[in-house]
């Protein structure tokens, strides 16, 4: 994990604060796997492991039949205890968890950077017990030694312009801005790449010559990529794997631009990805451990069922050959005894050779013919005596290899997960922004926040489409993609109530209110000499056209997609399932999301997929659909 994996990870650990620490358990050389219980949510278990990776997990692994030190020591020091505190430390891939008891409060520090360690600590900050004792040039890590944490580098959600321009002249010659970000900020390379893309810098530059205006551009695009994280706001969270030729190639808390034709599958967390994405790693690892345990297993047995066989075969071949020479003395009675008569009566055994047949025949020239074959009989009833006993133990070897077979079955279901089918949805680029389409066609794309509403003008907004925004403040950037075309009347009111109900004006329980809207090339960032023009905010020059608009809106399903549009009767005959909200009510987002979903999941019963859908991620989307503040819910339809 990266340190904004492991940042975006934490962010999502808040909901941990409070969880009472059940038991310990060591399934692997470097993980730990913390059993808890939260009392809103129930039995949840957090898995780290050493140098690699932290998160919730729904897979179990069967636990070692003896503890270990490590796991024991952790059970008896934090049994019982609860989650008081989960940080980062700085923007180091460092997470520290307090775990509060009555007799004492302790750390356990994961350390998830190259070489890391789990460490606890007590209330001096001396260590108790790490998962391994190790010495480093500036650190050691052992029992009662003070714990030291590795060197910090600079850290992105606080550097200020003026740190960061400093960091910037002060690199090395040589350095490019691609490498300082990485290394300098622990971006690493994807995220730094992806920020020097959003700057619209060359990454190649050298970090001490990129100008002013360069510098604040990174700087901005910086604090732009983790607006999710430094705000806290895990709404802003879009996680996903990424998929290359059905393969997962990486896992992300939100979207970037490198991966953007890339096919994806989204999570309703980071933590459901990451858990998803890591556990077909170990998954490959198990699954060379039970080939293993089958090796020494099941290959011993079938090395044993391989000579009984062989057994097998050479005691049959013996068995048939003897009973086979006493019928041939029997069918070739009298030819045998000319032939014994004919030869010397010296030598007590003879060998005979009848002509038409492939057997030659030992003969004991002092018994009878009759005893001849009985002896022969009887060598095959030695014979089928052995035979009888080898396929008794071939029953047996038989017997221990399907146990072991049993076993090794039993340890892929234990500790590979069931592979459960994920359906990979690919989304259209403004399905992350609200969005609906006019009366007449034509795309509408509003923002969230003033992230979004950069991003939405600087990257997808063309010169002819139509930029619309209301008076009021707070009020999401609405974007017609029009390409020139003329938009009906009844389009543009459409695009109006969008605009207006999407303000503070719902907040603040207004039923109607004005909107504006002019051509995307009347807009610009660039403000007049000596003003400052704030994120998410823009200047519009030249002729405005005015409208106003009654406030409302619809939250349906349109062609199996979840959607919100203005509440005009146009746009509500295109949905099947629909629910029509207006100002001045008492529900909150979260109670109204609720109330929405338990709705649309009833209707979806007789689609699968889409009712799968509306399970997996249906109150994460109509969070984002409900406009600010509290409102009521008009109507349902169909009717409840």
């Amino acid at each position: 994990m990266s340190s904004v994996d492991v940042a975006a990870i934490v962010t999502e650990l808040q909901e941990l604060v409070g969880a009472r620490l059940v038991k310990a358990y060591q399934p692997g050389k470097d993980e730990i796997r913390l059993k808890l219980h939260q009392k809103e949510i129930g039995s949840l278990d957090l898995i780290i492991e050493a140098g690699r990776r932290i998160h919730l997990t729904k897979y179990k692994r069967p636990s070692p039949r003896m503890p270990s030190n490590f796991s024991m020591y952790i059970r008896k020091h934090l049994s019982g205890g609860r989650i008081a505190l989960i940080r980062q430390l700085e923007f180091d891939r460092i997470v520290e968890i307090t775990v509060e008891r009555w007799d004492k409060q302790l750390r356990l520090i994961a350390e998830l950077l190259p070489r890391g360690n789990l460490v606890l600590i007590d209330e001096n900050g001396d260590i108790m017990l790490p998962l391994r004792r190790k010495s480093f040039a500036t650190r050691e890590l052992k029992v009662r030694k003070r714990y030291e944490r590795p060197p910090s580098r600079e850290n992105p959600l606080a550097i200020s312009e003026i740190e960061f321009e400093n960091l910037c002249k002060s690199a090395a010659q040589d350095k490019d801005i691609v490498r300082v970000l990485a290394s300098e900020l622990s971006l690493g390379g994807l995220y730094a790449e992806e920020v020097c893309e959003k700057a619209g810098v060359d990454k190649n530059k050298k970090a001490n010559e990129l100008t002013e205006t360069e510098l604040k551009s990174i700087h901005d695009a910086i604090r732009t990529l983790l607006e999710p994280i430094r705000t806290q706001d895990k709404s802003l969270l879009r996680a996903h794997i990424v998929l290359e030729d059905n393969e997962k190639v990486d896992v992300l808390p939100f979207e970037l631009n490198s991966y953007e034709s890339k096919e994806k599958v989204f999570f309703p967390s980071f933590n459901d990805a990451a858990d998803e994405f890591f556990i077909m790693q170990i998954a490959e690892a198990v699954e060379e451990q039970a080939k293993t345990e089958h090796e020494r297993g099941i290959g011993k047995y079938e090395r044993v069922l391989n000579e009984q066989l062989e057994a097998l075969q050479k005691f049959e071949r013996k068995e048939d050959e003897w009973i086979k020479k006493g019928e041939l003395i029997y069918a070739r009675y009298v030819e045998i005894e000319e032939l014994l008569r004919e030869m010397t009566k010296k030598r007590k055994v003879v060998t005979v050779t009848l002509p038409n047949s492939d057997l030659s025949l030992e003969i004991d020239t002092t018994a009878s013919l009759h005893k001849n074959a009985s002896a022969y009989y009887d060598k095959a009833k030695t014979f089928r005596k052995k035979r009888e006993g080898v396929e008794r133990a071939i029953e047996e070897t038989k017997g221990r290899i399907r146990t072991e077979k049993a076993k090794e079955l039993e340890i892929k279901e234990e500790l590979i997960p069931e592979k459960k089918e994920v359906r990979r949805v690919k989304e259209e680029w403004y399905e992350k922004f609200r969005w609906f389409e006019t009366s007449d066609g034509f795309l509408v794309i509003g923002g969230k926040d003033a992230t979004t509403n950069e991003i939405l003008v600087k990257k997808y907004m063309d010169p002819k489409d139509l930029f619309c925004h209301t008076q009021a403040e707070g009020a999401p950037v609405v974007i017609a993609k029009t390409a020139g075309k003329e938009i009906s009347e009844e389009g543009l009111n459409e695009i109006a109530q969008f605009a207006t109900s999407y303000s503070n004006l719902w907040k603040y329980g207004f039923y109607e209110g004005e909107c504006y809207c002019v051509t995307g090339e009347q807009v610009s960032k660039t403000p007049q000499s000596g003003e400052y023009i704030k994120k998410g905010s823009f200047v519009v020059r030249g002729k405005r056209k005015y409208f106003k608009a009654a406030l409302g809106l619809c939250i349906g399903i349109k062609q199996n997609k979840l959607v919100a549009c203005p509440s005009t009767d146009t746009l509500k005959q295109q949905m099947a399932i629909y629910v029509e909200l207006e100002p001045e009510g008492e529900l909150e987002k979260n109670e109204l999301s609720k109330e929405i979903v338990k709705f649309f999941a009833e209707r979806a019963k007789a689609n699968k997929e889409l009712g799968e859908e509306i399970a997996k991620r249906g109150h994460e989307k109509i969070m984002g659909f409900l406009p600010p503040g509290k409102s009521k819910i008009k109507g349902y339809y169909p009717s409840q």
